[in-house]
């Protein structure tokens, strides 16, 4: 059925080159690009005031059986000729050889979003910073290495997301990005973010995990409107006290970290919902943690705590509480006054010294693991 398909494509392709002059041949060599890797009449139309009014280049990796009747897996590159398609808005390419992108790229200035996903890409041409009114840039699942020094000229990009490559280090010019909202760094390479980072102010989502990251610039606590910091399987020590200036974090994940303590003014994040703390090095937690008065959900899960301060009945809002395996003997009597608690899991604590009151209260809880009762 395919290869009845293709035919189609060759055949309208063959009739319409009939009409082209030589000022067309890169219409041609775009044909010959399509027909080659086989790309549909509706992915690169063979018809040629067809091709130049596209707005959306989208060239998806196959699905299922389609995996053994296209050839998109085995594209090896992209045409300098696709430059001329100058009313393009999208282009959005996934699963290809392809280690580069057209040198000229920056001629696309209509461009708003860009999306090389899974793909050989190692390195973004410098003519990428013409591109001003992109809003979204996806390279994730690359080989990319760096980032060229002009990406800060996109001062209309909104998400970025550079996750699982082999990106090593920011440039300087990082922090002229000043509309970012997203940013997704996942598995990559780097070991640290430029202090520019802390110029995205607009910035609302930063996901860091599986890095190699040791330390955040202090100038992190300059991102006044983010909303989400995931920093999970990364190399924290110590986290900077600025990040207490995060007054609108309402979502903080630290999980599978060697943290060994949490700032002391982590009482200043007033807006924070959830906390995870999940298998850090922590030996206990400061006594500001009561003023998250905001928090729903706090999970401790293979901490090191012996104690929680007494200060834990201030977390008035809290329903769901997970501290598993973190070696607690006792728990303070203003425990009582959490009367939010709808979930609690103790299993792996050797609380083996509860009051009374305590334990009638942990048992009227709607699900509570771990009390061996």
């Amino acid at each position: 059925m395919f290869q009845d398909n293709t035919n189609y494509h060759q055949e309208i392709s063959n009739t319409a080159n009939k009409t082209l002059d030589t000022d067309d041949n890169w219409v041609k060599k775009i044909w010959a690009w399509a027909d080659e890797f086989e790309l549909l009449d509706s992915e690169v139309p063979r018809h040629k005031e067809a091709l130049l009014a596209i707005k959306k280049l989208e060239i998806l990796e196959p699905e299922g059986d389609q995996q053994h009747s296209r050839n998109v897996y085995r594209m090896d590159y992209i045409p300098d000729e696709l430059t001329n398609l100058t009313n393009l808005t999208e282009i959005n390419i996934s699963g290809i050889k392809a280690s580069r992108l057209p040198q000229n790229i920056g001629v696309l200035s209509n461009l708003t979003k860009l999306s090389i996903r899974h793909s050989n890409l190692v390195a973004l041409p410098d003519s990428i910073g013409q591109l001003t009114n992109l809003t979204e840039l996806f390279i994730d699942e690359s080989k990319l290495e760096k980032l060229p020094d002009s990406i800060g000229q996109l001062t209309n990009l909104n998400k970025l997301f550079i996750s699982r490559c082999k990106l090593r280090c920011l440039p300087d010019s990082f922090g002229q990005l000043s509309n970012l909202t997203e940013l997704d760094l996942i598995d990559c390479e780097l070991t640290a973010l430029p202090y520019s980072i802390g110029q995205l102010t607009k910035l609302t989502k930063l996901f860091l995990n599986n890095g190699k990251f040791k330390n955040l610039p202090d100038s992190i606590g300059q991102l006044s409107n983010l909303t989400q910091l995931d920093l999970i399987h990364c190399a924290f020590r110590h986290l900077p006290d600025s990040i207490g200036q995060l007054h609108n974090l309402t979502e903080f994940f630290i999980s599978h970290c060697p943290l060994q303590q949490l700032p002391t003014n982590i009482g200043q994040l007033l807006n924070l919902n959830k906390l995870d703390l999940i298998n850090c090095n922590l030996k206990g937690l400061p006594d500001s943690i009561g003023q998250l008065t905001n928090l729903t959900e706090l999970n401790l899960i293979h901490c090191h705590l012996e104690s929680f301060p007494d200060s834990i009945h201030q977390l008035t809002s809290l329903t769901k509480l997970n501290f598993t395996d973190c070696g607690l003997r006792e728990l303070p009597e203003s425990f009582l006054q959490l009367t939010t608690l709808e979930w609690v899991n103790f299993n792996g604590n050797p609380l083996d010294n509860l009051s009374t009151p305590i334990l009638d209260y942990l048992l009227a809880i709607n699900t509570v693991y771990g009390l061996g009762r």
